[in-house]
């Protein structure tokens, strides 16, 4: 949406400003002019009744005529050079012209009226440049002629032009002097209280609570700013109280979540109890009796050699049943477990000398390397050591070509804080939990702390990776990405649920056709939630 244009308030005030001093000045000067005039013409009045009355002091009456020598010829002759003198006229009783000088005017009606009336009088010019001073001429105690007087003002209004200059001058200075200060003052006094007031509402529109207005200016402002901080700080009370009240639901969401996955999990392991149960039942009678036949026959058909193909075709399959049968039973109830101090390297060393007896490592490359001074664990032995033979040859699976499997194992930590993929993307982290890299490890072996020392074991390969639809269901139980037959989907799961009894975690970081790298952290001995399974012994 446009905005409308608007005039800052800076112009807007000192334009105001600007129009009260110019009123105020043609206000001034309008009466300090006209003051002024009525002094200057009040003060040449006087004068010109002053030169007057000394010219009627020393005029000879009665007198028809005066000579270029007399007294008043000379007074006259001086006056002349003045540049204000603009003339001299007497007359007598009879209205005629006794004596003129530079006067060209005549007897006018108030030189006549003055003769008659012996008063005293004074007018001006119609242009009013010169200003008529008029006296009467008395002879003992009568009226013997009239005088009058010119004077020009030229020089009275000369000197106020001046004035004007002057003033106007003065007056530029003075507004400019005072625009400037009044600009400081309410700059300092309105517009940048305001222009903060302004900011600080910018950062709470953009979503900052935390700024206080300390807004200098007078009562007015002040009290303005002590509102405008008081509603911050209510804004930022409903914020906190807001997102407490968010935190608290996505925690109670989230403990929402927890228990119902936890619920859907328990009940998967009743169902598949009961299952495990039933199939022992239903299942194991006939396959021992069928187990228990073919091992009467295997000597029986020994030199038939077709026949011999097919009763180790029966005991392999058989087996294969018995051997899923017990997967059941030992994810469902798992044994109890024999915990002891084990030392790493050893065990690790052990395993995969037994699987390279076993050539499982055909086409593929192994190789370990363990950390020195590794710290032993407090585990079950033989446990562990199904779940590293499950890993490793999950990963020997991955790669049917041949390949790379690299056993690693050091000391780390167990942290609170979300657990990074350590190769960049697309590389893809999950764990057996999904609030684990929502905030990584947050089990009751923490005990309030955000971190725990561990054992990491790092099983990496160079297979073809997993699909990224896939990371949140491996260890899903009857979850398998294999061909029907060569997997049941619980190996996984059985680890995973291993690793949980031991106080730790298993995860995994992969990518489709870049490899997996399965990662076992296992909490330290007597530091941590192994007290729990030692007390539980």
């Amino acid at each position: 949406m446009s905005r409308s244009f608007r005039i800052s308030l800076t112009f807007a005030l000192l334009s105001s400003l600007a129009c009260l001093l110019v009123l105020t000045w043609i206000l001034l000067s309008l009466i300090s002019f006209k003051t002024a005039e009525k002094d200057l013409l009040a003060q040449k009045n006087e004068e010109a009744r002053v030169l007057l009355a000394s010219f009627i002091s020393i005029f000879p009456i009665p007198s028809t005529s005066i000579n270029s020598g007399s007294t008043v010829a000379a007074l006259v002759g001086n006056l002349a050079r003045e540049k204000d003198f603009a003339g001299f006229r007497v007359i007598d009783l009879r209205g005629k012209t006794v004596y003129s000088f530079n006067d060209n005017k005549g007897v006018d009606p108030v030189l006549s009226e003055t003769m008659k009336t012996g008063g005293e009088s004074f007018t001006f010019s119609r242009d009013g440049n010169v200003i008529f001073r008029y006296a009467a001429l008395r002879n003992n105690g009568g009226i013997a002629g009239a005088a009058r007087l010119a004077l020009s003002l030229s020089g009275e209004y000369e000197r106020m032009k001046r004035s004007r200059h002057t003033f106007l001058a003065y007056f530029i200075l003075d507004f400019f002097l005072l625009l400037a200060i009044g600009s400081y003052l309410l700059s300092r006094i309105v517009v940048v209280p305001i222009r903060k007031l302004l900011t600080a509402t910018e950062r709470i529109a953009a979503g900052e609570y935390s700024h206080t207005v300390p807004v200098p200016g007078g009562a007015e402002i002040a009290e303005l700013a002590e509102s405008f901080n008081a509603m911050l700080a209510a804004l930022r009370s409903k914020q906190e109280e807001a997102e407490a009240y968010m935190k608290s639901l996505e925690k109670a969401n989230s403990d929402l979540q927890a228990a119902r996955e936890e619920t859907i999990r328990t009940e998967k392991l009743a169902s598949i109890g009961l299952l495990a149960a039933g199939m022992a039942h239903e299942i194991g009678t006939p396959l021992a009796a069928i187990i228990g036949y073919s091992g009467i026959l295997h000597d029986e058909l020994e030199g038939d050699a077709p026949k011999a193909d097919y009763l180790r075709r029966i005991e392999q399959e058989s087996a294969r049943i018995d051997r899923i049968v017990r997967d059941l039973l030992n994810y469902a109830r798992p044994t109890t477990a024999e915990y002891e101090e084990v030392n790493v390297a050893a065990l690790l060393t052990d395993t995969l000398d037994m699987l390279e007896r076993q050539g499982i490592f055909k086409r593929i490359k192994t190789s370990l390397e363990v950390e020195e001074n590794i710290p032993h664990l407090f585990v079950d032995r033989n446990q562990l050591l199904q779940v590293l033979i499950n890993l490793i040859v999950n990963a020997r699976d991955a790669m049917p070509n041949g390949g790379e499997i690299a056993v690693r194992a050091y000391a780390g930590e167990m942290r609170m804080s979300p657990v990074r993929s350590s190769h960049s993307p697309p590389y893809i982290t999950m764990g057996r939990r999904k609030e684990d890299f929502q905030g990584a490890f947050r089990a009751s072996f923490l005990s309030g702390r955000s971190f725990t020392n561990c054992v990491k074991i790092d099983i990496l390969d160079s297979g073809t990776g997993i699909n990224e639809q896939y990371m949140g269901k491996i260890f899903d139980p009857f979850f398998t990405t294999k061909e029907p037959g060569k997997g049941t989907g619980l190996g996984l799961s059985i680890s995973a649920r291993i690793i949980d009894a031991f106080g730790g975690r298993i995860t995994v970081e992969s990518a489709k056709g870049k490899g997996s790298r399965f990662v076992i952290w296992l909490p330290l001995a007597g530091d941590n939630g192994n007290e729990q399974t030692r007390a539980r012994l």
